[in-house]
């Protein structure tokens, strides 16, 4: 465990080796990062990159943002699935834990790629494929903000373990083909099984 909490996810490395000559969306790309895997994408030569979140731009993200597209909206919502489009690569950090359906989030998310789905979230440590609604703070070292259903996606509305994440996505039609996690967090790489029987 102590190798685990102190190996940091490979987001860096996973970008530069998706981006290049390939169109790629960054979704919750606002959020306390200001699209910084967007931009990321963008410079290891990313051939279109599209940023999706269902916050407005901030001042951060608009001085840089240059020629990244940016789309406002609830990725639950097909209107906005459509006013991203497809993309080679889709990028999702942060997002599913504060998700309230969370197999819908990954419906959607099967909806948006062509290719890969770089998936990362906050786990909580345990063995077997569970999760618990509305954890408790503390439960992650992260996670200190009690539960407020007028909060919406401000909240942590799950808790996954890392197998329990990794079985929601390929029951919506991915194949994962790498893993990489560390105490509290799992990156996983994720083909899209095109017409997969699904949920």
């Amino acid at each position: 465990m102590g190798r685990l909490s102190r190996r940091r996810p490979p987001r860096d490395e996973l970008v530069a080796r998706f981006a290049p000559g390939r169109s790629f969306l960054d979704v919750g790309a606002i959020w306390s990062v200001h699209g910084a895997i967007a931009f990321a994408a963008r410079d290891a030569g990313a051939t279109r990159v599209t940023a999706l979140d269902v916050m407005a731009p901030t001042p951060e993200f608009t001085r840089r943002q240059g020629d990244v597209r940016f789309v406002q909206g609830d990725l639950h919502d097909p209107e906005t699935v459509a006013a991203a489009g497809e993309h080679d690569v889709v990028w999702c950090s942060g997002v599913l834990y504060h998700a309230p359906h969370p197999l819908l989030t990954l419906e959607r998310l099967h909806a948006l790629p062509g290719e890969t789905l770089l998936l990362a979230t906050e786990t909580v440590r345990g063995r077997g494929r569970w999760a618990t609604f509305a954890p408790d703070p503390g439960s992650h070292p992260a996670h200190a903000k009690p539960f407020d259903p007028r909060d919406g996606y401000g909240n942590w509305w799950w808790a996954f373990t890392p197998s329990a994440v990794e079985a929601m996505v390929a029951a919506s039609g991915f194949d994962v083909t790498e893993r990489h996690a560390t105490r509290h967090h799992l990156t996983l790489v994720a083909r899209k099984i095109m017409n997969a029987d699904r949920i």
